[in-house]
């Protein structure tokens, strides 16, 4: 790809909005803004650049963008909506642009979200839908896998499953404890062992411990639900769709998943026509419950995330944990997968026809 950085002087006057998606470094650029390009319904002017290319002086970015049909380099003003695609929080980096664009014009700005937090916040309103969460506290875990019989470990600020561990303690006392699949790594009767086998696992990263839920599997495999929940081109909460990850078998990490697929593929499988659309209408209820709780309750300016769900045995569906940077790959081969990409840009054309804050 041959790219030249344009030196004229960054004019633009763009009718229907100038909006910079904003990725982790250069080699990004290209990929992610190609997948809004596609789908860009709102006519809005697109660049991606990365933290390292803004210029704070002068109020400008080094971005690319397409024009006539190839890709091109070139400065620009700071955009008027910066969608984030980094993940990560970068402290300085929010105060900055939330001080020159406005932090109502920079949305994603958090999306590395504390598990913990998040849990605290919508435990006040959606308990039924919440399996028990608490701080990993060595004092704590003994009583938390006696209670429930079956734990996870999982990291403060985690993501794709990395680090997560699984406890289950069996009739007879021993405790079985194993990574991204159900086969135990080791099993123990003693508590004392256990307890410093997690602590060497654990090491000294933030974790929580989380009840286990009986998941509803198909074909003895897990799956779960995840909601993408999207704001639209009125800036109002939607459910895009419902896409499930199916695990590999023997496997309880949906992260590492064999295929994906629309959950009501699998849930047509499973329950009658009736009962796949309750299911499906009480996720759908949950998820923009969750977005409302947020909005409500923290300061985070978010223009989608996902709501991980599993459902139980009776088909109950929990809360499992939210994502702020929802993994778009997932998509590949979906149904109808444009919106994924048209939302983001259709509110980020919204918050440009709105003064900054």
């Amino acid at each position: 790809m041959n790219l030249a950085i344009s030196r004229r002087r960054p004019t633009m006057t763009i009718k229907k909005g100038f909006v910079g998606i904003l990725v982790a470094n250069r080699a990004q650029r290209k990929h992610v803004l190609n997948q809004y390009l596609s789908y860009n319904a709102a006519g809005v002017k697109l660049i991606s650049f990365t933290p390292s290319s803004i210029d704070w002086k002068r109020r400008t970015v080094v971005g690319l963008h397409r024009v006539k049909g190839r890709w091109s380099i070139g400065r620009f003003p700071l955009p008027q909506v910066v969608y984030n695609r980094c993940y990560g929080s970068d402290p300085l980096l929010i105060e900055r642009l939330e001080a020159t664009i406005g932090g109502d014009h920079y949305f994603n700005h958090i999306n590395q979200l504390n598990k913990l937090d998040i849990y605290n916040k919508l435990n006040r309103w959606l308990a039924p839908n919440l399996p028990e969460t608490i701080p990993y506290e060595e004092a704590d875990v003994m009583s938390m896998l006696e209670r429930h019989m079956e734990i996870y470990f999982k990291p403060l600020f985690g993501c794709m499953g990395k680090g997560v561990y699984r406890a289950e303690m069996n009739p007879s006392g021993d405790i079985r404890v194993g990574q991204h699949y159900f086969a135990p790594k080791t099993v123990t009767s003693d508590h004392v062992f256990f307890q410093e086998h997690m602590k060497k696992l654990v090491s000294s990263n933030p974790y929580i411990v989380q009840k286990g839920i009986p998941i509803r599997q198909i074909d003895g495999q897990v799956f779960d639900i995840r909601a993408l929940v999207q704001k639209n081109e009125q800036g109002l909460w939607s459910v895009t769709n419902l896409v499930s990850r199916i695990a590999y078998k023997g496997s309880f990490n949906t992260s590492i998943f064999v295929k994906t697929c629309l959950s009501q593929e699998i849930l047509k499988k499973l329950y009658p026509p009736d009962k796949v659309q309750a299911i499906m209408t009480s996720i759908y209820d949950v998820s923009l419950r969750t977005a409302e709780i947020i909005e409500m309750e923290t300061d985070y300016h978010l223009g989608e995330f996902s709501v991980d769900v599993a459902l139980d045995s009776d088909a109950h569906p929990w809360i499992i944990e939210l994502n702020g940077k929802p993994q778009k790959d997932l998509y590949r081969g979906i149904p109808n997968r444009s919106v994924v990409y048209q939302r983001p840009i259709q509110y980020a054309r919204y918050l440009c026809g709105k003064p900054s804050l």
